[in-house]
């Protein structure tokens, strides 16, 4: 099972989902951290602008596959949009999260000034406030649109803390349970 945990760059995606996930006894990963590994270098920059989409996500979806063939249940944290150069934001197709086998969707949201300061506090000052928040909608947006076709369980949660996150993952981890077995 591939739980996805979506939300723009400082939205504290790995910061909940990390220590929710070791309390589990659940596999964590970031996207990035997974195509860096299968293809042995990074292609983004610090501002997060990223090269290469089409391979990086073969790289990832191979990494899942992986993973999962070990039988683990994976929780991802990653994007539905990626940045493209500053104020170009790219949607990654569906068939993306398809061959993630993604069966639930997690998305966490923080308000824009504040993932500017994280963003900021990250030596990361090329984004606009502007910018920011049309990423958010876009995100938003896209998350919605992705787990609607594919008709997969899908909760928002705003800036939670690793608790929450935990909690929403117990229950989730237990549906798919009862899925699985039957």
């Amino acid at each position: 099972m591939t739980i996805f945990v979506a939300g723009v760059h400082g939205a504290g995606k790995t910061f909940a989902t990390k220590p929710a996930c070791k309390n589990l006894g659940l596999v964590h990963a970031t996207a990035s951290q997974l195509i860096q590994e299968e293809r042995g270098q990074a292609t983004w920059d610090r501002m997060k602008v990223v090269s290469d989409v089409d391979r990086n996500q073969a790289a990832l979806i191979s990494a899942v596959r992986r993973i999962r063939a070990s039988g683990s249940t994976l929780v991802i944290d990653g994007h539905f949009v990626l940045r493209r150069a500053p104020g170009i934001h790219e949607r990654l197709p569906i068939d993306v999260f398809r061959a993630l086998e993604c069966s639930s969707v997690l998305l966490i949201r923080s308000p824009v000034p504040v993932l500017l300061e994280r963003l900021h506090a990250r030596q990361d000052m090329s984004w606009s406030e502007a910018e920011l928040a049309d990423f958010n909608k876009a995100e938003d947006s896209h998350s919605v649109e992705v787990t609607e076709i594919l008709g997969i369980p899908f909760k928002t949660l705003d800036s939670p803390s690793p608790q929450e996150v935990e909690t929403w993952l117990k229950q989730v981890s237990k549906i798919e349970s009862i899925r699985h077995f039957r």
